[in-house]
């Protein structure tokens, strides 16, 4: 009797644990159930044709961009409006209020870059995803680019295709005027006498701005430097002796900026501070130039001259490492007890 009372209190015991385990499944099984109307709604085929019997603007719009959709919805269209706007069918079949598509230009920055990365993977965009400035301001692609032509965009010079490729990017306006409309502050260093030719149409923002490789600084080449070696490449070396100032692995993000304005300055160069008489301000930021400059040596034969009349090659040299010009060997300055060429 006892071995039959066991074998009962076992088989009770699988009947609870069956019995909890069905419940359980059904808790988290009936969700699914109770919402796979809202699964079966979502549109996971490509569409555009049937977007386009409302919005009917919208293939002018986007007559003559990269984004003009194929006439039939087909897989191997190159793109279509639900690659963009995706969601629910019920949008078309019942009310179009109630399901919304999505709409990336109400996104957040980084949920946009996400749509538009769909197809767009390249470096800008990785960047805008990981560091740029813009994403962490919540600007997102929609403030500069116009993936949907404005309607007053159309000329009577060759309709939409002629507006949309005026401005290179799907750019809303010309791209100096774009960046300028909210760094005001730059447009006003480009007043400036000495300043990179940018107001001329000849250097363009992206130039410098717009990441190549993985961006070490905001909106930079992968490295400060490398922006401006891009024009400037004379002084990209490499140089056995180096101007420590100079490069971008030994500064914090400093390098060319340490002496020289990016956008403009009121001195030639663009530098940032004179390094002429009396104070020597940009050389005696790392240097003690007016004792140098002054000393029992040469008395007052320098004094007044500015640091680069003997220090020629400052960004670099490759045969003194005091970055000095061979003429003044000739001048007697290299010499036992003086100066090391």
């Amino acid at each position: 009797m006892w071995g039959c009372g066991s074998h009962v209190k076992t088989r009770s015991r699988h009947v609870v644990f069956s019995s909890v385990a069905i419940l359980c499944c059904l808790y988290f099984f009936i969700p699914f159930v109770t919402h796979d109307s809202n699964l079966a709604a979502q549109s996971p085929a490509r569409e555009s044709e049937v977007c386009l019997d409302c919005h009917e603007d919208m293939r002018d719009r986007l007559m003559g961009t990269p984004h003009l959709m194929a006439t039939t919805d087909t897989e191997d269209a190159v793109v279509a409006c639900s690659d963009c706007h995706a969601g629910d069918e019920r949008h078309w079949e019942e009310d179009a209020e109630e399901y919304p598509r999505m709409n990336p230009s109400k996104l957040s920055a980084t949920a946009a870059m996400q749509v538009c990365s769909g197809c767009h993977v390249q470096s800008h965009q990785q960047n805008m995803q990981e560091r740029n400035a813009h994403a962490q301001n919540e600007i997102n692609c929609s403030g500069c680019h116009e993936i949907h032509v404005a309607e007053n965009a159309a000329t009577p010079h060759g309709g939409y295709q002629y507006a949309v490729t005026q401005f290179t990017g799907l750019l809303k306006k010309n791209e100096v005027d774009l960046c300028l409309d909210c760094h005001i502050d730059v447009r006003g260093q480009f007043a400036k006498p000495y300043r990179h030719p940018v107001n001329d149409g000849i250097v363009k923002c992206s130039e410098c701005h717009m990441t190549l490789d993985v961006a070490s600084g905001r909106n930079s080449f992968a490295g400060t430097n490398a922006a401006c070696y891009e024009c400037h490449n004379e002084f990209k070396g490499p140089f056995p002796f180096e101007h420590q100032a100079t490069v971008d692995y030994s500064t914090e993000e400093g390098a060319c900026l340490n002496c020289h304005e990016p956008h403009g300055s009121h001195l030639p160069r663009m530098l940032n501070q004179t390094f002429e008489s009396p104070h020597f301000a940009l050389c005696s930021r790392c240097h003690l130039v007016p004792k140098h400059n002054l000393n029992q040596q040469h008395g007052t034969m320098w004094a007044g001259l500015p640091c680069t009349d003997c220090h020629v090659d400052i960004h670099g040299s490759y045969v003194s490492k005091r970055f000095f010009s061979p003429a003044l060997q000739a001048q007697g300055c290299i010499n036992a007890g003086c100066h090391q060429f």
